[in-house]
């Protein structure tokens, strides 16, 4: 990332949404304009889930993870930061839309469920100030 910024997030994911975001998604031809994969911190405990382009491989998302300690009180899994791009291509990127984007395209690629969040239509992408014609 060129412009790398990090807000923390802490957004509770079932296990399913955790065993999806680690399995990940490779592309398969041209057409996958996505890639999703996941790296294991052994020091923090933590799963950083990158999400970049297929074709470049440019990453601009990162998930930090920290799975439940085990217990039999929780499970799943809670994203505790986002880390993304702030500039794509000129258009400034916010923490707000880069967590929804980031959302959108695990719920589409991954089919995750993210059940403490909305749904977002995937025009949501394209439906903020800075990418608008004409935003300066």
């Amino acid at each position: 990332m060129q412009e790398p910024a990090t807000a923390p997030w802490g957004l509770s994911i079932s296990d399913s949404d955790l065993k999806k975001l680690k399995a990940g998604f490779k592309p398969q031809d041209q057409d996958d304009k996505w890639r999703v994969s996941a790296t294991e911190q052994s020091q923090s405990g933590t799963i950083s889930i990158h999400i970049a382009r297929g074709g470049t491989g440019i990453e601009l998302y990162r998930l930090i993870v920290k799975p439940s300690d085990g217990d039999s009180s929780s499970s799943g899994a809670k994203i505790e930061a986002i880390t993304w791009e702030q500039n794509k291509g000129g258009i400034r990127m916010s923490e707000e839309q880069a967590k929804k984007e980031a959302v959108i395209t695990t719920r589409n690629l991954l089919d995750c469920a993210f059940e403490a969040l909305p749904e977002y239509d995937f025009s949501d992408i394209w439906n903020y100030p800075g990418a608008r014609l004409g935003a300066n």
